[in-house]
């Protein structure tokens, strides 16, 4: 097979057959979790499926069902930050960022089959595809909030425009069932067929009876193969949600969330104890950014912002502190910088965290009292 592209042996590239081309995360062992050198990879792949011809359309996944991608590959960049190569940790969001960014522009079909876990990162590559496709073993979040980071990969963006559902996940990092996902259109498509039957009626389709194009031809196809689930936690929590989640001041949708703790849902009792354990400065930033996001919709504004904010964010005590707690000695009892919320400005202190490209940021920060100057 020719190889124009950067190869990684934790990322497998195949042509399936007519103009089908399979690109499949193969790093099991950590539910394939982003790292520097995998993005780079997947960048140059993509970027060369994108250029070569022959290639019509491309299945994206992972080698295991337990995980489509549960996220970077965190543990690695904190060990950066305290080892003091901070300028290494940048370039992996660089990197990550440049290839969602890709994908977002992307103009061939590509169809993810996200089976198993989808979250942080993994939910950043996941909802850049045109096509979602999930299956009931699916669960997908941005549970950020634990480990003292905040939902990046274009969730700024992409939680924004659920409005207060997305503000509430954001906050919470709640896990969302395959119909949560397709109720709130994170996910385009349920499929219990496996994930071989799917990419076999994908790969059989007759590109010539689609005079309208091949993103038709794809979603016909998955249309037919799409099967309704009963609803989900997530939607018979709406009108709590709205209630709780006004958008309008942080520190009453802060305690609006937290006093779920006694809901009847056990969904809702999870979300009360996710944001009320996790990092508040973690929670002002994703109410801010969300804030942000509702009025600029620029893909390229969106990551140019999150890679400062995580240059930002990933040398704040809270991240070092969030994973140590939650992945290397898993405690889960995470000692944070602030500990209690007052108002947004006591989150932050004399160190908020601006943007060197985007001047809308800043005045938002400035609005609200976050940067006085």
């Amino acid at each position: 097979m020719n190889t124009d592209y950067i190869s990684h042996p934790d990322v497998m590239v195949e042509e399936v057959k007519n103009g089908w081309w399979a690109v499949r995360l193969n790093r099991p062992k950590s539910l394939h979790a982003l790292d520097e050198q995998i993005v780079v990879a997947l960048y140059s792949i993509f970027e060369y499926l994108h250029q070569n011809n022959n290639v019509k359309a491309i299945w994206f996944d992972s080698t295991t069902p337990k995980a489509f991608c549960a996220g970077g590959d965190v543990r690695k960049l904190r060990q950066l930050v305290i080892n003091d190569e901070v300028e290494q940790a940048k370039q992996f969001f660089k990197h990550e960022y440049a290839l969602d960014r890709l994908l977002h522009h992307y103009a061939k079909p590509v169809v993810v089959w996200g089976e198993g876990y989808v979250m942080g990162g993994g939910l950043g590559l996941f909802m850049a595809a045109p096509f979602r496709l999930v299956t009931p073993h699916s669960r997908l979040a941005m549970p950020e909030i634990n480990i003292g980071l905040y939902p990046d990969v274009g969730a700024t963006r992409f939680l924004a425009d659920r409005g207060p559902i997305g503000l509430f996940i954001g906050l919470t990092g709640s896990i969302m069932t395959a119909a949560g996902a397709y109720g709130i259109g994170w996910a385009t498509h349920i499929c219990e067929q496996g994930r071989d039957v799917v990419l076999n009626r994908l790969s059989n389709i007759h590109w010539q009876d689609y005079p309208a194009g091949d993103f038709r031809a794809i979603d016909d196809t998955l249309n037919s193969l799409h099967r309704p689930l009963a609803a989900g936690p997530l939607q018979n929590s709406l009108d709590v949600i709205h209630s709780v989640c006004r958008g309008q001041d942080f520190v009453q949708d802060y305690q609006a969330i937290c006093g779920l703790a006694s809901a009847r849902s056990d969904w809702l009792r999870q979300a009360s104890e996710n944001l009320t354990n996790g990092s508040p400065t973690t929670a002002g930033l994703t109410w801010l950014l969300w804030q942000w996001a509702r009025q600029h919709r620029s893909w390229d504004d969106v990551f140019a912002l999150e890679e400062d904010i995580s240059a930002w964010k990933i040398q704040h005590a809270d991240f070092i502190e969030g994973v140590r707690a939650r992945l290397v000695d898993k405690d889960l009892q995470p000692d944070w910088q602030v500990k209690t919320v007052k108002n947004l400005q006591d989150l932050f202190g004399e160190h908020a965290p601006v943007s060197d490209k985007v001047d809308s940021w800043n005045a938002l920060l400035r609005q609200y009292g976050v940067l006085q100057h």
